[in-house]
């Protein structure tokens, strides 16, 4: 397997450490806990929650709590959909083609099986467990890809193929779970019209700063109007093209943590993907990857930032819902991996990546039941503030304690152990083209 970055255990640990923080801060001095996560930054933003009050624009509510989490949070998503685009589309990338079935097809199904045992087994919670029947079920379609990147890597080892498997589900069961919860339960309402705003910031960005700089350097080896647009211009047009982007996702209702990745596409790119978060990639030159490596300090302190304003809860707010959540990441997503799997190699005849076998998905699966991050937006969009959200996210805190001893069940308890022995960073690593400027997508 290639070298996977650093970064994403930089990630993980700080998310970790922001959410034992804030576990700490939220039981030892509750009311300055809250009074935190509440500060009011501003009464009178362009940004933040809905005022229907307001009689113009800027008239939202900005808190620290929106501020860290739809805003910082943006840039993290930005990460995500970054890798996610360039398995789709790169050449060699993990999702080309063929490729993509069986990570979708696993992706879609771990997503539905968790939110299947949670609506079923959430009619045996007496009321006030939960608001309404079934509330609060878009919280365990995901888990968590740094920390269960983290996870597995501690038992199968750093060369075992199935982690790649494992990035590529989280990732777009991440993407898939912010996208059904903003459908689900929009904020303010929903307002398509909005999205246009996303959309031409993006085919305008990729029509003025990609397509045409190259159209104009057809015939020319100096290419004097690309090198005007990466070295002069830099990342501002994408930064500009990213904010319009962020800016009408909300206004649409959407979750606006999301607001980046229309972007994507349009930000230049070598034509060559090297592996989902691969260590090679720091040494590219490509738009893309230069404005991934500027934002690793940024995501690693919103991280941080986003566990400490959004996954504190005092340990007396265990209960019922708690105890069901943890259940249904914990059994829905080792069992969602497993049927996600052999639908796609018994039924849909495509298979597996090369080393990984139909018993590494159980174990893989234990890992993404580790759900924090995107659960997190998820609970705060389904459920009412208070109690609610505070035994949610007790569970969340649950899975991940015990989802490394889930990994370790369904490694002894798997048929196969394919690719076990397979020692770290057997495959050598992938080498940059000599000039990936040279090159974009």
């Amino acid at each position: 397997m290639y070298r996977v970055s650093n970064y994403l255990t930089r990630f993980a640990l700080s998310l970790a450490a922001g959410a034992l923080l804030a576990t700490i801060w939220a039981n030892v001095a509750p009311e300055g806990y809250s009074d935190f996560v509440e500060l009011l930054l501003s009464d009178h933003s362009l940004i933040g929650y809905t005022n229907p009050d307001a009689l113009f624009p800027f008239g939202r509510t900005l808190t620290m709590a929106y501020l860290t989490g739809d805003a910082l949070m943006a840039l993290f998503f930005l990460y995500l959909g970054k890798e996610f685009w360039e398995a789709l589309v790169l050449r060699n990338g993990a999702l080309r083609g063929s490729k993509a079935v069986a990570p979708l097809v696993t992706a879609a199904i771990g997503a539905a099986v968790p939110a299947l045992i949670y609506a079923g087994l959430s009619g045996f919670i007496a009321d006030p467990a939960l608001p309404a029947p079934f509330a609060g079920w878009p919280i365990v379609l995901a888990g968590d890809v740094t920390l269960s990147y983290v996870i597995a890597r501690s038992i199968l080892g750093s060369g075992h193929p199935a982690l790649r498997f494992l990035l590529l589900v989280s990732i777009a069961d991440d993407i898939l779970a912010l996208l059904v919860s903003g459908l689900a339960f929009p904020e303010g309402g929903l307002h398509p019209a909005w999205l246009l705003l996303p959309l031409t910031a993006s085919l305008g960005t990729w029509l003025l700063f990609n397509w045409l700089p190259q159209r104009l350097d057809q015939g020319s080896p100096l290419a004097p109007a690309s090198g005007f647009v990466r070295h002069r211009l830099s990342i501002w047009p994408y930064a500009l093209a990213g904010a319009l982007s962020w800016y009408g996702m909300q206004q649409a209702g959407l979750m606006p943590a999301l607001g980046l990745l229309p972007i994507v596409p349009a930000i230049p790119h070598t034509d060559r993907a090297f592996g989902v978060f691969a260590a090679v990639e720091t040494r590219l030159h490509d738009m893309l990857n230069r404005i991934a490596q500027l934002l690793v300090w940024p995501v690693t302190a919103g991280l941080f930032l986003f566990a400490l304003t959004h996954a504190g809860a005092p340990i007396s707010a265990i209960d019922e819902l708690s105890l069901l959540i943890a259940l249904a990441l914990l059994v829905g997503k080792p069992l969602g991996f497993l049927l996600g799997g052999w639908l796609s190699t018994a039924v849909l005849s495509r298979p597996l990546p090369a080393g990984m076998s139909r018993g590494d998905l159980a174990t893989v699966g234990a890992a993404a039941a580790a759900g924090l991050a995107v659960p997190l937006f998820s609970v705060s969009a389904s459920l009412p503030d208070g109690t609610f959200q505070d035994s949610a996210r007790l569970g969340l805190i649950l899975s991940v304690l015990l989802a490394p001893l889930a990994l370790r069940l369904a490694r002894a308890l798997s048929p196969s152990r394919s690719g076990a022995g397979t020692p770290p960073e057997t495959r050598p690593a992938a080498q940059p083209p000599a000039h990936p400027d040279a090159d974009p997508g």
